[in-house]
């Protein structure tokens, strides 16, 4: 008799997924920047202000990863008030408004784009980020790394689709860039308006589907476990009564003692929460400079727009396959062991990347999309472990305070770029961001090691 109900359950989890990937995939418009910034810069250099170059761009997109930092635990108190679907809802219009906007600042000026493409789309992302990750993982409270993994591989996913339908519509006949690395043809820069609009329209329409789709599990207190092995804390699991027949008795023990989880006020004054923040803090360096960078590093030695454009595209699949095979290895092991891995891959990679310049483009693709897959895991271990660490009550305020680290590596993104590519190329900026690499390393030696 009760078959029906279980399958209901299942099948409005799934659903939940589902459109968290799908509002993911949006959100992960921000992984294609380094594709669109090579027609923006184009655009703005010939036909706005001369002074806008390669070096100054890059203030859009570390504009965005502050704006989504300042504003993460915003959306994660909307949420507990107003809901996930009216929560997600609002973030992704202001997402797609921004995007939309921007077919009229690009005209205008760098500071105008800033403001469209990068803080009002940074604010979208902020409010419906973490709604998704906070339903799955209630939805199914035994596989945590892997629902986080599958969420966010919808980001990571996100800049495929993104990708090609920028460089489909703006340079359908792959015509390459001066030598200086901007394009000046005029059907390519005539349409660079035009594309805000077509791929914000495409977002909403996959958003709106996305918001349906999302819900919770209902939240009846039939009776409080402790996981074991699960938190930092002693920390409530609550399940329904559905749910409860699902789970074996043998998987939890029944506790006694009533305990709360922390909310954002006490994890600020926790030493476990800084450790982590710092960690995202390194890792988000790396992060957002190879997502605004790559391509254009390629481009010194690679003159062959629509290859570049199919391997910073491409790189995407690795982006969200590695969030998932990240997310299981910290379920198998844990994260200190998971993400000690992570950052040590990934600052060989960096520290080796400027070598693919005299070893081909075939070097380049094996480099970029490896950074990709290394780096994703960064965002399928640490939701996972700021739950873990600190509970599931207030987890979407929790994990919005861990990304506050992006207010500060976004303009030191910008500002050290421009500053090191000038002076030292792209071989010192690519060594500086490796040594910073090497910093998150250390400290996942303070990492509790229960995590």
């Amino acid at each position: 008799m009760m078959a029906c109900p279980t399958l209901s359950r299942k099948v409005r989890g799934l659903c939940a997924i589902a459109g968290g990937i799908l509002i993911h995939l949006t959100l992960g418009n921000l992984y294609s920047f380094g594709n669109m910034m090579t027609y923006m810069v184009s655009y703005m250099h010939q036909r706005v202000d001369p002074s806008i170059t390669y070096a100054n761009i890059i203030w859009v997109n570390s504009i965005t990863t502050m704006s989504q930092g300042f504003f993460m635990v915003v959306g994660g108190l909307m949420e507990k008030k107003a809901g996930p679907r009216l929560t997600c809802l609002l973030g992704c219009s202001l997402l797609s408004a921004g995007i939309m906007l921007t077919r009229y600042t690009v005209e205008v000026s760098l500071f105008a784009v800033d403001l469209t493409y990068g803080m009002l789309s940074g604010l979208g992302i902020s409010l419906a980020y973490t709604t998704p990750l906070s339903c799955g993982m209630q939805w199914f409270p035994g596989h945590k790394g892997v629902i986080n993994g599958l969420i966010v591989a919808g980001f990571g996913l996100g800049a495929l689709g993104s990708t090609n339908i920028q460089t489909a519509f703006l340079n359908p006949e792959n015509k390459p860039p001066q030598s200086d690395g901007y394009f000046v043809e005029a059907s390519i820069l005539d349409r660079v308006p035009s594309v805000f609009v077509l791929l914000g329209a495409v977002f909403l329409v996959m958003q709106g589907v996305g918001c349906m789709l999302l819900n919770k599990p209902p939240q009846d207190k039939v009776m409080t476990y402790i996981q074991e092995g699960e938190s930092l804390l002693a920390k409530e699991v609550t399940y329904d009564a559905q749910e409860l027949q699902t789970i074996s008795p043998a998987t939890v023990t029944a506790t006694t003692e009533p305990c709360k989880d922390l909310k954002p006020a006490e994890i600020i004054k926790n030493r476990t929460f800084y450790v982590l923040w710092l960690m995202y803090f390194f890792n988000t360096i790396a992060i957002g400079y190879i997502n605004a960078m790559g391509k254009s590093f390629g481009q010194t030695f690679i003159k062959d727009d629509h290859f570049l454009a199919a391997m910073v595209s491409l790189a995407a699949i690795f982006n969200a396959g590695g969030r998932v095979v990240w997310g299981r290895l910290m379920d198998l092991t844990s994260f200190r062991v998971a993400m000690r891995l992570l950052t040590s891959v990934l600052a060989l990679l960096f520290a080796t990347m400027p070598l693919t310049a005299s070893m081909g483009r075939a070097a380049f693709t094996l480099w970029l999309w490896a950074i990709f897959f290394t780096f994703s895991g960064t965002f399928a271990l640490m939701p996972t472990a700021i739950e873990k660490a600190f509970g599931a009550e207030h987890y979407s305020a929790n994990y919005g305070l861990l990304f506050t680290s992006q207010t500060v590596s976004g303009p030191l993104i910008a500002a050290g770029n421009q500053l090191l590519l000038t002076t030292f190329g792209f071989t010192g900026c690519f060594l500086v961001v490796a040594g910073i690499i090497v910093l998150s390393v250390g400290m996942t030696f303070l990492v509790p090691k229960r995590i």
